[in-house]
């Protein structure tokens, strides 16, 4: 497990290097200002095409190799986007990173196969904080490396941070870190999550159970306002605060600090007090509350005080669901339920920069991206408050 957790961490460090100062070189490369979350939003759409193949192929062949030549992939993204002359360019090395980053979903089940039923929550909360950890150091050192501010922003020194500490990851994952599916326990067949799990029969698998079902529809919804939140993030303290990649880098580094606190210290007993249903439920409203307050700010600090609201809001949501999909799963077809749920997911995110372009272009104002995104998840929260918790296998309170 420790070897896993620090895999996750330099994974996340080598995402976050780059995050800071990527919006404010796609438009110096000549993004319009409406199209520059669509760039961002790459990433996403390279998630929503590969992670299905990610979990199921980790099913079929193990969680190690899977891991491994995922972080590979990153890898060279990141050196196409440290290196890129143009916007063309500029963009497949982000959408390569988004294709090649199938690690987390892998490694969500890799922590899955080696946590009892009740200890899920607890482990995936971990793994979540370790990524957040990566997320914590990278802003922070993407927003050094990455410019004062719009004018001197660069992704050359952070990409060059980012493609190194993959290549750490890669060496430690390959010496040290241990398969755990054993080939006896792999899906083998067409009934057991291999040949007849792929494509579109994966997903006709997992729609077929209504608790499924629902998770997927809250599953697209929730990360489809989540995205139009965070790719706006950026653009939007820009045009509102005058901030540039040292700014946005080191809020970054503040909200995967709180990230860290909430999935490794608070979500496992927050659930085993009281349930995976309550906490989805009170992560999607502190989501719903911070947005509105973030629309009403007229300083930084009052923004701050709404963006904490959604940062741990977030935090119980995506830990929760996620132990809650993985109960749905049998043991060969876990990395499938769970590939075919982020997919799902990341069809919303892929989604979503589209949605903040088309607001743009609407002229609708930067807020629009976050009150639209507030009134996404209202249904997510009418959904999860109608699953039966005995039926869905979610924990309720003591």
């Amino acid at each position: 497990m420790p070897v896993l957790l620090l895999t996750v961490l330099l994974s996340g460090m080598g995402f976050g290097l780059i995050l800071p100062g990527f919006p404010f070189v796609a438009e110096k490369l000549g993004a319009p200002h409406w199209a520059g979350p669509m760039v961002l939003g790459l990433y996403a759409i390279g998630q929503f095409i590969a992670t299905p193949f990610w979990g199921r192929y980790s099913d079929r062949f193990g969680r190690r190799p899977l891991l491994i030549g995922s972080i590979a992939g990153g890898l060279v993204g990141h050196l196409i986007c440290a290196f890129a002359p143009n916007l063309f360019v500029l963009s497949f090395g982000r959408l390569l990173t988004g294709l090649m980053g199938g690690n987390i979903p892998v490694a969500m089940a890799y922590a899955a196969d080696i946590s009892p039923s009740d200890q899920r929550a607890k482990t995936m909360g971990r793994v979540g904080a370790s990524l957040s950890l990566g997320f914590i150091v990278g802003p922070l050192l993407g927003g050094l490396l990455g410019g004062a501010d719009a004018a001197s922003a660069t992704l050359l020194w952070p990409g060059l941070a980012a493609a190194s500490v993959c290549l750490i990851a890669i060496i430690g994952a390959s010496f040290f870190l241990k398969e755990s599916l054993p080939p006896e326990r792999r899906a083998g067949g067409a009934g057991a999550g291999g040949e007849g799990s792929s494509g579109l029969n994966a997903f006709r698998q997992v729609v077929q159970r209504p608790v499924l079902a629902k998770l997927l529809i809250v599953g697209f919804l929730a990360y489809l306002a989540m995205a139009a939140f965070e790719t706006n993030f950026p653009f939007w303290a820009g045009d509102r605060f005058g901030w540039g990649p040292r700014q946005i880098g080191l809020s970054f580094t503040y909200l995967a600090t709180l990230v860290v606190t909430t999935q490794g210290l608070l979500v496992g007993p927050l659930v085993s007090r009281f349930g995976e249903k309550r906490l989805l439920i009170a992560g999607l409203s502190s989501y719903v509350i911070g947005l509105l307050v973030m629309t009403q700010s007229l300083r930084w600090e009052v923004m701050m005080f709404g963006i904490t609201f959604t940062t741990v809001g977030s935090a119980l949501y995506m830990t929760t669901v996620n132990s809650l999909v993985s109960q749905q799963a049998g043991e060969s077809e876990r990395g499938m339920v769970l590939g075919t749920f982020s997919t799902t997911s990341w069809l919303g995110r892929a989604i979503g920069p589209g949605m903040i372009a088309l607001l743009g272009i609407a002229g609708l104002g930067r807020d629009a991206p976050l009150f639209a995104a507030a009134v996404i998840i209202l249904p997510c929260i009418v959904i999860i408050r109608g699953l039966r918790s005995r039926a869905a296998g979610i924990g309720s309170a003591n």
